[in-house]
């Protein structure tokens, strides 16, 4: 075997390959590190999770808008990437950020940190600036995964005031199928067959409200899931679920899995 032939026949090997991921990564919104990030998450959407996107988001790629969805899995925000083909910067709990492994994860993504209970005021500015310059921002209006028989959790309308502030649409979206069971690891170790269902793009100007523009956008994703009898409800200002109803969920969860 010719040695030299053999090993300059890898580099060349080596070096296509770095110049074919570095025009990839020229034409995306990542970094290197971020990057091999989502080529992980899209094998777990393709063959992990059987994802399907019938309809990709109704949103100019130069345009900026907020997207919701129900919210029953820790994946949830992977499955908005794949319909939305392009980065969305999401709202994401503070505490979750400060979390050594998944805060170095949200930050890689540009996670925005904010704070559960009420109007953070330093993550709705760092929204909404995103939102003017052409960003997609992700908020999932529930709070917390929804582990209950209800179709969505009561919702707090901070989607609508990004909205209005940056005077761009939201786009609801339906999360078929998300795995789920009890821990935020849990969706990595589950197959699932998902399905995204994408609806039309809400109007700040529509609406006198954020709340009636939040409940409209909730309509609209009940709609999409079949559910048009569905009234959503709006969650109280300082509105956080307490240990109670996190332990009550869980059970609840439990039952219907053994059943």
């Amino acid at each position: 075997m010719n040695v030299p032939f053999v090993l300059g026949w890898i580099a060349v090997v080596i070096v296509g390959l770095a110049i074919l991921v570095g025009i990839q990564i020229r034409r995306t919104e990542y970094t290197l590190v971020q990057f091999f990030l989502d080529r992980i998450v899209f094998i777990l959407l393709q063959f992990l999770w059987r994802t399907k996107t019938p309809a990709e988001l109704p949103l100019a790629r130069d345009k900026g808008g907020v997207i919701i969805a129900n919210h029953r899995s820790s994946a949830d925000p992977f499955f908005i990437h794949r319909a939305a083909r392009r980065r969305v910067r999401w709202m994401v709990a503070r505490e979750y950020c400060e979390r050594k492994v998944m805060g170095w994860f949200l930050n890689e993504f540009g996670a925005i940190p904010t704070r559960r209970g009420g109007i953070d005021n330093a993550s709705v500015r760092e929204a909404v600036n995103l939102l003017q310059q052409g960003n997609w921002v992700g908020v999932l209006p529930e709070g917390r995964i929804n582990m209950t028989d209800q179709f969505m959790l009561p919702v707090r309308p901070g989607a609508a005031l990004l909205a209005r502030r940056a005077g761009v649409p939201i786009v609801p979206v339906y999360i078929e199928g998300a795995p789920f069971n009890e821990t935020p690891i849990s969706p990595f170790l589950m197959s699932a067959q998902v399905t995204i269902y994408v609806g039309e793009p809400i109007y700040p100007d529509a609406f006198d409200s954020d709340e009636l523009m939040i409940l409209a956008a909730v309509k609209e994703i009940a709609r999409l899931a079949g559910h048009s009898d569905f009234q959503p409800q709006l969650a109280g200002k300082n509105w956080k679920p307490t240990e109670e109803e996190v332990a009550l969920a869980i059970a609840k969860a439990k039952e219907g899995s053994r059943s």
